[in-house]
């Protein structure tokens, strides 16, 4: 379940990828992005929303992944990474926080990454 910070930057899309675009290429924002259509290409963001009807052929780095579409790449979350009922991730994973919606597929390897604490300050 996405957290309460996660779900208020839903709401705040910045950029838009429709059902209907291709976009072919490398996708750079520290902001969220939502992807609807046909991607080939890497994308860096801070947030990631993968569509239902989403194709993604490349690899996604962010701090938080919310997948419901194909994704043929790995996945690399700072904070979480939740796999939607819809979800078909074909490549590895490595996040903090996973979830896995009954009914989505995934097929590859998962590796989490643990935060520390140390005098306040977080480490991985």
């Amino acid at each position: 379940m996405l957290k309460k910070k996660a779900k208020n930057s839903l709401d705040e899309v910045e950029t838009l990828i429709g059902r209907n675009a291709v976009f072919e290429g490398t996708i750079k924002t520290d902001k969220v992005i939502r992807i609807d259509g046909k991607v080939s290409g890497n994308i860096y963001a801070g947030v990631v929303i993968i569509g239902e009807t989403a194709e993604i052929t490349g690899d996604i780095e962010g701090n938080i992944i919310l997948a419901g579409g194909v994704v043929k790449g790995n996945i690399n979350a700072a904070e979480n990474i939740e796999l939607l009922p819809s979800a078909k991730i074909f490549g590895d994973i490595k996040t903090n926080a996973l979830s896995i919606a009954e009914g989505a597929q995934f097929y590859g390897k998962s590796s989490m990454t643990i935060k520390e604490k140390i005098n306040g300050a977080e480490t991985k």
